[in-house]
C-alpha cells in the first residue's frame, strides 16, 4: 500500500476560528483524517502539509515512525510548531489508516487501559456568580466532574485587583461545588516574574486546585523550576510545547506537575505516547489540551483509551449544531465520561459536503485596530 495524495480542508463552524484538517489517500482506496493545531497561521500550516507531502506521497502509510522523522529531519533547519502541526496531523492521518488496515478502533489497536475517558469543561467569568452561571448548565445535561476556571478580563498581576478577583473566583467556586469537584485555573500566562508566580499560585492552595495552569509562559524552563520550588499546588503546563527536547528538559527540572500537550502539536499519536511515557516513571500525568473540533475530541478520547498515566481530558461539547455536522459518529459526554465506538480508526470522517458549504474565515486572536491590544488587558508583549 502507498500513500498517493495529502490534502487539506479549513472550515468556520460556530467557532471564532477555523478547523483545518489533513486528508490522506491510498492506492488501495483507505483513506485517513488528522487534523491541524491553527490558532491563526491557518494558511501557513496548509503550505507546510503541502511542502511536506512531497516527502510523503509513495511511501508506506505503515511507517509512521519513519515518515515522521523524515518530515522532521528532512527541513534543512530546525522545525518549529508550523512543521510539527504539519506532522501531527500526518501522523494522526497514518493511525487512523493502521486502525481502518486492521479493523480496529486505534485505541484498541495499541490496547486500552479503561473503558472510557473522564472530562473537565471551560468555564470562565468576571467573578464566581458568572462562571457558575455558565459552568452549572453544563453540569446539570453532561454530569462533568471537574472543571477549569478562568477569570475573564484579568488583569496582569501584580496589577490593580488582579488578585482579589482570581481568589474571589476559586473560593466562590469551590464553595458552590463542594469538595469532591476538581477545579483546575488557568493563568493565562498573566504574570511576568517567577517569583510573583509562586507566590501569587500559593493563594489558592487553601481551596486545593487540582492544576494552576501557566501562571508564566513556558519559554524558560528555568523559570518554571523556580516557580515550582516551595510550591504545594499542582503546575501544570505544555499546550505550546511541540517537541520532545523540551518536554525532557521540563521533567529533569521538576519544574511541571501536569503535561498538557496538544496532539495536534506535539508530533501526533506517536510523539505524544513519547511524552507520557517519558512522564510515567516520574508519576506525572497527561492531562491532553483539547479545544478544538470535533474530531480532535475523538482522537485525544483514543489516547487516554490507551495511555496509563492520563487523568482528566480537557472537553467541551460540540454534540449539536454545526460543530457535530461537520463529522459522522460524533462522540458525546455522559455522566462526565467519554466512551469511543468500536468503528475502525478514529470511528469517524468527515462531512465533505459540509466542509465544502462553510468556507473559511479571515480572523486574529488580537484585534490590533483597539487599544486594548497594546494595554495590560491586551497582549503584554507589545506594550
Amino acid at each position: 500500500m502507498k500513500i498517493t495524495e495529502i490534502t487539506t480542508y479549513s472550515v468556520h463552524t460556530t467557532q471564532f476560528r477555523n478547523f483545518n484538517f489533513v486528508r490522506i489517500d491510498t492506492d488501495e482506496g483507505i483513506h485517513g483524517i488528522g487534523e491541524l493545531f491553527c490558532i491563526g497561521a491557518d494558511k501557513a500550516v496548509a503550505e507546510m502539509v503541502k511542502y511536506v507531502s512531497e516527502w510523503v506521497v509513495g511511501m508506506d502509510p505503515l511507517d509512521r515512525e519513519r515518515i515522521q522523522k523524515r518530515i522532521i529531519n528532512y527541513s534543512r533547519f530546525p522545525g518549529g510548531s508550523v512543521l510539527y502541526t504539519a506532522a501531527s496531523a500526518i501522523d494522526l492521518a497514518l493511525w487512523d489508516i493502521a486502525g481502518k488496515i486492521a479493523n480496529l478502533p486505534v485505541y484498541k489497536l495499541v490496547g486500552a487501559v479503561r473503558d472510557r475517558v473522564p472530562v473537565y469543561c471551560h468555564t470562565f467569568g468576571r467573578n464566581s456568580k458568572e462562571a457558575l452561571e455558565m459552568l452549572m448548565p453544563k453540569v446539570e445535561k453532561y454530569g462533568y466532574k471537574a472543571c477549569k476556571v478562568a477569570v475573564k478580563e484579568l488583569g496582569y498581576f501584580p496589577t490593580g485587583n488582579a488578585e482579589a478577583k482570581l481568589v474571589e473566583m476559586f473560593e466562590g467556586v469551590r464553595n458552590a461545588m463542594g469538595s469532591d469537584y476538581e477545579i483546575g485555573i488557568d493563568m493565562q500566562s498573566k504574570i511576568y516574574e517567577p517569583r510573583e508566580g509562586r507566590r501569587v499560585a500559593n493563594l489558592i492552595e487553601p481551596y486545593r486546585p487540582f492544576f494552576v495552569e501557566e501562571p508564566i509562559r513556558p519559554d524558560n524552563l528555568e523559570a518554571w523550576a523556580e516557580i515550582a520550588q516551595g510550591l504545594n499546588v499542582p503546575l501544570a503546563t505544555g499546550e505550546q510545547i511541540f517537541d520532545l527536547y523540551t518536554w525532557e528538559r521540563l521533567l529533569a527540572l521538576h519544574a511541571v506537575d501536569l503535561l498538557q500537550p496538544d496532539i495536534l502539536l506535539c508530533g501526533g499519536f506517536t510523539e505524544m505516547r513519547k511524552v507520557a511515557a517519558m512522564a510515567e516513571p516520574s508519576f506525572r500525568n497527561i492531562s491532553p489540551h483539547n479545544p478544538l473540533s470535533t474530531l480532535a475530541n475523538c482522537i485525544n478520547v483514543h489516547f487516554c483509551m490507551c495511555t496509563y498515566n492520563t487523568t482528566f481530558l480537557e472537553n467541551e461539547p460540540r454534540e449539536e449544531g454545526m460543530d457535530a455536522e461537520l463529522v459522522t459518529d460524533v462522540l458525546r459526554v455522559k455522566d462526565g465520561f467519554i466512551t469511543p465506538n468500536d468503528k475502525p480508526g478514529w470511528g469517524m470522517d468527515l462531512d465533505y459536503d459540509f466542509i465544502q458549504k462553510h468556507e473559511p474565515i479571515i480572523w486574529s486572536r488580537v484585534k490590533l485596530d483597539s487599544p486594548a491590544a497594546y494595554t495590560l488587558g491586551g497582549a503584554p508583549h507589545i506594550m
